[in-house]
C-alpha cells in the first residue's frame, strides 16, 4: 500500500497595491485523533525589508468599541492585514495529498 505525504504547512505571499507585503503561514500540527491547525501572518513594507510578525490580540478595548472603531483599529493586526478568506484560502490546503499543490 502506497501511502501520499499530506501538506502539514503551506504559505503564500500576497504583494499589496502599495507595495508592501503579507505571507500567511497555516501549519497542521499532528494530535491525534485529530488536527490542530495553527495560522500565523507576517508582514513587510517593502519586499527588501525584514519580515515581522504580526500580533492575534485585538486591541484591549475591543468589547467596549463601537463597530466602526473596532473595524477600524479594534481587531487584531493580523486580521486587519488579511481577510478571513484569505486564510481560509491558504489554510485549505492543510492535510491534502503533496501530489494535489499546483505545479
Amino acid at each position: 500500500m502506497c501511502t501520499q505525504e499530506l501538506i502539514t504547512k503551506v504559505s503564500q505571499i500576497i504583494q499589496r497595491d502599495d507595495g508592501s507585503e503579507v505571507k500567511i503561514v497555516a501549519e497542521a500540527i499532528p494530535n491525534p485523533p485529530g488536527q490542530i491547525s495553527d495560522v500565523y501572518v507576517l508582514r513587510r513594507s517593502n519586499p527588501k525589508d525584514d519580515w515581522s510578525l504580526c500580533s492575534k490580540q485585538p486591541h484591549p478595548d475591543w468589547k467596549t468599541m463601537s463597530l466602526t472603531d473596532y473595524i477600524a483599529f479594534g481587531r487584531s493586526e493580523m486580521l486587519r492585514l488579511v481577510s478571513h478568506s484569505e486564510i481560509l484560502k491558504v489554510s485549505s490546503w492543510l492535510g491534502k495529498p503533496m501530489s494535489s499543490m499546483p505545479q
